[in-house]
């Protein structure tokens, strides 16, 4: 149906800026740094955009001798502009003392963060980024004891590609080392890479995705225009970037063809045999874990009945299992999971051992990490090889 001409108002949604429920995107940043007036040490506060860090006193002037504090909470906030962000300000005198206060950071945020990334403004090497990953690795394995579990991302300070040694030696399933950096902000920050920029991408993606997805996350924008390495140095050869990528490295790459700029992968410093070998896999069994704590805790030291042989009634073990399958639910319906299985052994002697087991497994999503294409040629009028 045809108009007259008219003044049209669109009514728009989301300027009162009201926040998901969803804790999924909840992120920390951990540093060091310069202190200020609004922002004591090792005092968390919770951003919830970039103009929140100045009223902290955090502005692109304190981002001096080695500090990036500002420009990651800038990149942060343009990947995922609905994230939550506790920041953190301690002192530190090296990048491994920095590290060992990941738990300590979650704990006060009350255990909600769910990846972190650390940076730390000293002069720092290679080596003591390896260090660093093994302290956060201590860090986040706690934190899982303590049900609070999260990932760590990490600068790879000191990064040399001449000497650029394999990650997954490092054996840290939960920590992740991110290489990449735009070369137009070499000059400013030698020594940084774009970790608040891994971490928006982290927290504005479904568990189960893949921060190298496409589709979904092209990194460039302001502050990240033009792919390289921590240092400023910018390299095209793909047979490189392949080597990279097999030392479990996360970096930025360019895909012929397509514009933009986007990362290679999210690769964990550990094997890629492992469970864990991939960030979509741990926050996917975090979060499973998260759920399945809510769901049972409030049965902690509640009476569990017994038939006349001492084995659970089939009512007492659905009655778990059902409390197990509504908390993961929504992670299939989310699409976060593909499926899901959970049992409650009848015949366990809960008598004797005081313990209920229950047994649950996940289905995780998958990630098409390559595309397999068999292209030929054919001649429709066809060719008798008789």
């Amino acid at each position: 149906m045809s108009k007259l001409n008219d003044v049209v108002i669109n009514k728009l949604s989301g300027g009162l800026g009201r926040r998901t429920p969803e804790q999924d995107m909840v992120s920390g940043l951990l540093f060091s740094g310069v202190s200020t007036d609004e922002l004591t040490n090792d005092k968390v506060v919770l951003l919830a955009s970039l103009e929140d860090a100045a009223a902290y006193g955090i502005t692109e002037l304190n981002d001096v001798g080695g500090q990036s504090a500002y420009y990651q909470i800038q990149q942060f906030f343009r990947m995922n502009p609905s994230g939550d962000l506790y920041i953190m300000k301690t002192e530190a005198t090296s990048y491994k003392i920095i590290a060992a206060k990941a738990k300590d950071m979650q704990e006060k945020a009350n255990g909600n963060i769910r990846q972190m990334a650390i940076i730390y403004a000293g002069a720092t090497t290679f080596a003591d980024t390896e260090d660093a990953v093994a302290a956060a690795q201590t860090q986040a394995k706690f934190a899982y004891a303590d049900y609070m579990p999260f990932e760590v991302i990490l600068e790879g300070k000191g990064f040399s590609i001449e000497e650029a040694t394999s990650l997954a030696e490092l054996t840290a399933e939960n920590v992740s080392v991110v290489i990449a950096m735009d070369v137009e902000k070499a000059d400013k920050y030698p020594n940084s890479a774009a970790v608040g920029l891994a971490l928006g991408a982290i927290s504005k993606a479904k568990v189960s995705e893949n921060i190298a997805w496409i589709e979904k996350f092209n990194l460039t924008g302001e502050g990240f225009s033009k792919a390289g390495f921590v240092g400023g140095e910018e390299v095209k050869a793909l047979g490189l970037l392949g080597e990279l990528n097999d030392k479990r490295y996360i970096f930025a790459r360019t895909h012929t063809g397509l514009p933009g700029v986007y990362f290679n992968d999210s690769a964990t410093c550990t094997t890629g045999t492992s469970d864990y070998a991939y960030v979509e896999n741990n926050r996917t069994i975090n979060k499973a874990t998260r759920l399945l704590r809510t769901a049972l805790l409030p049965k902690l030291a509640s009476p569990v009945l017994v038939d006349i042989d001492g084995k659970l009634p089939q009512s007492v073990s659905k009655s778990f299992e059902g409390l197990c399958r509504s908390a993961l639910e929504g992670m299939i319906a989310n699409q976060e999971v593909s499926a899901f299985d959970v049992y409650v052994d009848p015949k366990q002697n809960i008598l004797a051992t005081s313990e209920l087991k229950v047994k649950a497994e996940i289905t995780p999503v998958g990630t098409a990490r390559k595309i397999m294409v068999d292209l030929g040629f054919k001649n429709p009028f066809g060719i008798d090889k008789a």
